[in-house]
């Protein structure tokens, strides 16, 4: 579905953001990319859709070049991002205007854009707020409208490029409850990037980057399994993993890898039992 293929990045100011980056996304599948502030992650998010391009090497988007003018609404019409601060993707003074300003841009039919609007609000649990004046909602009901408007837009590729660094711990676990049953129901490729090593327990395959390369990759419990060279590079395991980690330490019980704490009480259980 997405192909960056030795990708490097410089910004203007001199600064390498990437250096010979390549990862294939398949279609359906749901990644994390995890990193350190500087690591690289935000910078190739930005590139997924050509909001950004590579000073070297190409990402394509079911075979379209990012690079090629004339394929980039056809790019965005398939890959949508969500950024960090909802308040900067919300354009209009009520919701249901805001999810159709997507849409509406993109020339759908006023039948088919009303339609659109009103599954999406549903998608995200805020049809009740669709005629609400977005600036009076919580920071997490807004990330649920910039959401909203991305899916508005019906993109094959959902990218959320630090969409929980501002919320609260509820907040976070509501927007990533959604972009799960996204994934799950509607088939939607997820990339999501994030500080928060919680964030990756779900997903199908985690990358780390570190200093603009690719650390590590495979699945959360093949990166987790990895905690000391984690912590070498400034990132954290989650708390789950921290104390199955504690357990063994103490000569409790060895629960394998698991990264949950449901993976770790049943272990604890089936330890106990045997003992």
């Amino acid at each position: 579905m997405l192909s960056i293929k030795n990708v490097s990045f410089t910004y203007d100011s001199g600064t390498p953001a990437l250096e010979n980056v390549s990862i294939e996304i398949k279609e359906g599948e749901f990644l994390c990319i995890v990193g350190h502030n500087g690591s690289g992650k935000s910078t190739l998010a930005k590139m997924l859709n050509g909001l950004l391009l590579p000073t070297e090497g190409t990402v394509e988007v079911a075979g379209m070049d990012t690079s090629d003018d004339s394929k980039l609404l056809d790019i965005r019409r398939l890959v949508g991002i969500v950024f960090q601060n909802p308040d900067n993707q919300i354009v209009t003074t009520v919701v249901r205007e805001d999810v159709a300003f997507g849409p509406e841009n993109l020339g759908i039919p006023t039948d088919e854009m009303i339609i659109r609007v009103d599954e999406a609000l549903k998608a995200v649990g805020m049809e009740n707020y669709a005629d609400s004046a977005p600036h009076m909602l919580s920071g997490g009901q807004k990330q649920r409208i910039a959401i909203a408007g991305m899916l508005a837009m019906q993109p094959k590729v959902l990218v959320l490029d630090e969409a929980t660094a501002m919320l609260d711990p509820y907040g976070r676990r509501d927007i990533l409850s959604i972009v799960r049953e996204l994934h799950d129901n509607k088939g939607i490729t997820v990339v999501m990037i994030t500080q928060y090593m919680e964030e990756a327990l779900g997903a199908d395959r985690v990358i780390v980057m570190n200093s603009g390369h690719v650390q590590m990759e495979g699945t959360p419990q093949e990166i987790f399994d990895r905690g000391d060279e984690l912590r070498s590079i400034g990132l954290d395991v989650p708390a789950a993993v921290e104390l199955r980690e504690l357990i063994k330490k103490n000569g409790i019980a060895d629960l394998g890898n698991a990264v949950t704490l449901e993976e770790i009480a049943s272990g604890l259980c089936q330890s106990l039992l045997k003992n």
